[in-house]
Formats: C-alpha cells, sequence, structure tokens
C-alpha cells in the first residue's frame, strides 16, 4: 500500500486529568486508508480519540483533522462520523427516532434512515425504546450512526465489542467494503481485523509504541499483544512497553500513571 495523504496528525499532543498523564507527547501522522489504533485497556488510546473528534481540548500540543483543529469545529466535525464505545443513547427514545434526528442533524432523512439500518441489521428493532436494548443491540446502533451521510472519515471505538461473532463478521465485512471511506478504528482486539487495515498505530503509557503500514508492523504487533508462556503455564516477564497485554476476554493488569477513565 502506498502512503495517502495525511488526514490526522498529533504534534507533541498531551491530555492531562489532574495529576494523570493520559497522553504525554503523542506525535503521529495517520493517513488516509483504514487505521486500527490499538493499546491495552488504560493505555490512552480513548483519549486520543476524543482528542481528534473534538470532544476533549489538548493540554498542550496539537492534532488536526483535516488540517483543521477538531475542538468547538462543527465544520470539520460534519466531515466525520463517530461510534463511541460504550454507546450513549436517550433512553425514551426509539431507535428509529434518534436516527432520523441525528440524520436531519446532517440535513437528511427517512431513506438515509433506511440506508443504514440495512448495514447492520437494525431494522428489526428500531421501533422500539432504547431503554429495553441489550448491549449488542446498543452497539449496532451506534455503529449505525457513524455512517449516516456517507461520511469521509469514520471513526469506530471498540467496533468488536459486545457482539456475537456473526455480528463481529458483519463489522469486518462492512468496512472493508466501503471503498474510499477512511476509517480510524480504536481496539485492544487485533487479529481479526489486521487482514482489513492498512496501517497501525500502537498506544500504550500515554505515548506511541509503534506506528507503520499493518504488513510491515505485524510481526511487532504480535510480539507486543500476544503473551509468551513458560513451562508450567507461568507467563515470561513482559519487556518494555508490553504492560497491559490482552487477548479478548483476558485479564487486564492494571497500568501506572495512566487514566482510569480509558
Amino acid at each position: 500500500m502506498e502512503v495517502g495523504q495525511v488526514i490526522i496528525e498529533a504534534k507533541n499532543l498531551k491530555k492531562t486529568f489532574g495529576n494523570i498523564h493520559a497522553l504525554d507527547g503523542v506525535s503521529v501522522e495517520i493517513p488516509e486508508g483504514i487505521t486500527l489504533v490499538l493499546g491495552p485497556n488504560g493505555g490512552g488510546k480513548s483519549t486520543f480519540l476524543k482528542l481528534a473528534t473534538g470532544v476533549y481540548r489538548p493540554s498542550a500540543g496539537e492534532i488536526r483533522v483535516f488540517g483543521e483543529n477538531p475542538w468547538n469545529n462543527w465544520r470539520v466535525k460534519k466531515r466525520f462520523g463517530v461510534a463511541y464505545d460504550p454507546p450513549a443513547f436517550p433512553q425514551f427514545t426509539t431507535g428509529r427516532e434518534w436516527l432520523t434526528l441525528f440524520a436531519e442533524s446532517k440535513g437528511f432523512g427517512g431513506e438515509e434512515v433506511e440506508r443504514v439500518a440495512e448495514l447492520f441489521d437494525v431494522r428489526s428493532f428500531l421501533d422500539e425504546r432504547i431503554t429495553g436494548y441489550s448491549s449488542g443491540m446498543l452497539k449496532r446502533l451506534s455503529l449505525t450512526q457513524a455512517f449516516i451521510g456517507k461520511p469521509e472519515l469514520i471513526f469506530l471505538d471498540e467496533p468488536l465489542a459486545n457482539i456475537d461473532f456473526e455480528s463481529m463478521g458483519r463489522v469486518i465485512e462492512v468496512i472493508d467494503g466501503m471503498g474510499k471511506t477512511n476509517f480510524v478504528i480504536i481496539s485492544h482486539i487485533w487479529e481479526p481485523l489486521m487482514p482489513i487495515v492498512d496501517w497501525v498505530v500502537v498506544i500504550g503509557n500515554g505515548k506511541v509504541v509503534l506506528s507503520g503500514k499493518a504488513e510491515e508492523v505485524q510481526e511487532d504487533v504480535e510480539k507486543l499483544f500476544k503473551p509468551r508462556v513458560r513451562r508450567g503455564g507461568r507467563k515470561a516477564p513482559s519487556s518494555p512497553g508490553q504492560e497491559g497485554w490482552q487477548t479478548p476476554g483476558g485479564d487486564k493488569p492494571p497500568e501506572a500513571g495512566t487514566s482510569a477513565t480509558e
């Protein structure tokens, strides 16, 4: 893959919450295509997402999306879609009412709601109140919302969490089939996503641990995220930068100096 135009650029990006350094001098460029941002829980990847989408304001440094500061910038925010994890919706509306409201805010109507509802097969429960949704239904509604209006860039926070295997396959299929749409996928689960991504960024302890083309860094990613096991089932000590190793469903040791809100 040829590296395309840079769509997100961070320079010495920092975010603190009191005495907690959630991001501590992150400098990275994310090109066009599908980028997977990996890291242990509490490592800083969710903070990076919220800075890139303009939810947080940097404590120091800068981040630019499509060349613009996303903080309080509705012009650039109209160019991307977001699915946060965990999803949050008003409880006493139906899924259809919420998607319609969201679509109208972007200048679209009912036809657009029908189009995106097809992507993740949410039609069967769209007319039920959100308060009765399961975690899987909430996740699928959140993913659907991110695609409204065919944005140039879609951020997906833990898109494979709280869904069944069939839905995981559908999410990967949809992302892979979106052509020229750019994606930034935030996840601690990497193996199912690696075959479709172009670029990988690993963030741990608030810093960039690794960044590069997927095919060139896959071996390094495997070393970081697959625990080595000694005879007798004991894990070998991790090397620097490997704190918080995790496979899906595995235990997550706490990290010092990171945000409990990650």
